[in-house]
């Protein structure tokens, strides 16, 4: 079964680089993504059931049309979300410095998403510790927003790159493709995702 691809963004603060634009078109070519990629894991199911990161057992990651796009927010005007709607369907989340509602092809973008694509159960939210209360809880003020826990969590806000496995599931920040901080230079995200679970995670510099 053909993988699908998901491009995953935050913390454009009304910048859409070209090169993101075109990253997650599939217009890079192999040697440019393969130049540009910092970290890529393999998601691997371990005996307890939880998922597991193996970078020695990643595959090679070729330019390839995205499928899903998924912004973390911090959009910034409309137009970034406009621009990358005409990539593929995109859902967003509202950042702490999107003060306005959002419409996109899915209607109003909300403090958080909850979604599945090609099988794959995923979480959104921009502040990374509030995406934790929302999947865990916080006491009787903050109940789990979600049923079923997610594959993928995905989160902003940090402007710094995240990968890491807990428990079940996935979690990344795609860092920021025009603010970057703690010197972690520009990027977004690939995932793919294979034969309903996770593939594979990508971490990309922009340059």
């Amino acid at each position: 079964m053909a993988r699908a691809r998901i491009g995953v963004i935050s913390d454009t603060h009304g910048a859409l680089p070209d090169a993101a634009f075109r990253l997650f078109q599939g217009a890079w070519s192999s040697d440019e993504l393969e130049g540009a990629i910092f970290r890529t894991a393999r998601v691997e199911c371990a005996p307890d059931g939880g998922a597991v990161l193996s970078e020695e057992q990643a595959d090679s990651v070729a330019p390839k049309a995205c499928g899903l796009i998924l912004h973390a927010g911090d959009i910034g005007p409309q137009s970034v979300l406009d621009e990358l709607g005409a990539i593929a369907r995109t859902v967003a989340v509202l950042g702490n410095n999107d003060h306005a509602l959002f419409m996109d092809s899915d209607g109003t973008v909300r403090p958080y998403a909850s979604l599945t694509f090609e099988g794959v159960g995923i979480f959104m939210q921009h502040i990374p510790a509030e995406m934790e209360a929302s999947l865990r809880g916080r006491g009787p003020l903050q109940p789990v927003l979600v049923r079923t826990q997610p594959a993928l969590a995905v989160h902003g806000h940090t402007h710094v790159p995240r990968l890491e496995a807990h428990g079940r599931r996935v979690t990344l920040c795609p860092g920021s493709p025009s603010r970057a901080r703690n010197g972690s230079g520009h990027a977004a995200a690939l995932v793919d995702v294979e034969n309903g679970r996770l593939a594979q995670v990508s971490l990309v510099r922009l340059p």
